[in-house]
């Protein structure tokens, strides 16, 4: 599962409190993922209390999550979270999260069980910036590098932000006009119609990743997943997995949440993942 909370679920974009977080708990516990990836975590850098709010809350519902955040140079964390009765973690690379700007962690998962030389689950929880489809484009690089490096079985998901190839095209001229500069190309006209700058999900389809809910909207002939997932009329919201991951998806759905980003969940199964490859 993947959800923007919006500040945390704790305050509204002009910085009023706004206490969302407990209807969020209340999705993620009906949910009940056993990996959750969470942008927009605000201020939880300054205030550990909000992350120890939230996993208290989470055990109150029956569904104990363990947070592993990664710094934010703009106090917009990120987390990859796991549920620890049938999940462990083995990493959590943090070094290139200053490059990036809301920075990002890489999560090393494994099953509780699994041996120690028994590859893992790479997973990335991802908060590309929203000023520019070119910047976005640069994380996103780094971000796939690391995404390969520990087994070549990896999950990035999160906000993208960004156009995703195959989607049809918004009514950009409806949209804000900082959206535009951000997400379009340049027009070759005054009068020519406004295009998606799909250069994000170029990047991540050369890196062999698979847009799950293209995939699975393809292959089961369900177009509706490729629905907006935020108020500006794009699936901004998008999970990306390795060739190696993509015959163990089973299905992807979207949710209304208690923020301006519906969640994203996609169900895998473990047992079909392919084999592990390091890229070193």
């Amino acid at each position: 599962m993947s959800l923007n909370t919006q500040y945390g679920g704790r305050s509204d974009s002009a910085g009023r409190q706004e206490d969302r977080w407990e209807l969020i708990a209340d999705m993620i516990a009906s949910v009940r993922p056993h990996i959750l990836l969470a942008q927009e975590l605000a201020g939880w850098g300054r205030d550990p209390r909000l992350h120890a709010a939230a996993e208290r809350s989470l055990q109150r519902r029956g569904w104990p999550l363990r947070f592993l955040v990664a710094p934010s140079q703009t106090d917009s964390h990120t987390a990859v979270a796991f549920q620890q009765e049938v999940l462990c973690w083995r990493q959590h690379e943090t070094k290139y999260s200053p490059l990036v700007e809301n920075g990002y962690g890489v999560a090393v998962l494994a099953d509780v069980d699994a041996d120690e030389d028994e590859p893992g689950l790479t997973v990335i929880s991802a908060h590309l910036t929203a000023y520019s489809a070119e910047a976005g484009a640069v994380e996103a690089q780094r971000m796939v590098a690391r995404l390969h490096r520990y087994g070549g079985r990896g999950i990035l998901g999160g906000d993208i932000n960004n156009m995703p190839l195959g989607d049809a095209e918004p009514d950009w001229v409806a949209a804000p006009p900082h959206n535009r500069s951000a997400r379009c190309l340049a027009r070759t006209s005054p009068d020519g119609p406004w295009r998606g700058n799909r250069v994000v999900g170029e990047v991540l389809a050369r890196a062999d990743l698979v847009d799950v809910a293209a995939y699975v909207a393809d292959t089961q002939d369900r177009p509706e997943l490729r629905a907006a997932t935020g108020h500006g009329g794009v699936r901004v919201d998008q999970f990306h997995v390795t060739a190696s991951v993509r015959d163990a998806v089973l299905g992807y759905e979207q949710l209304a949440a208690a923020s301006d980003h519906d969640a994203i969940v996609m169900r895998l199964d473990p047992a079909r993942l392919g084999a592990a490859r390091v890229w070193v």
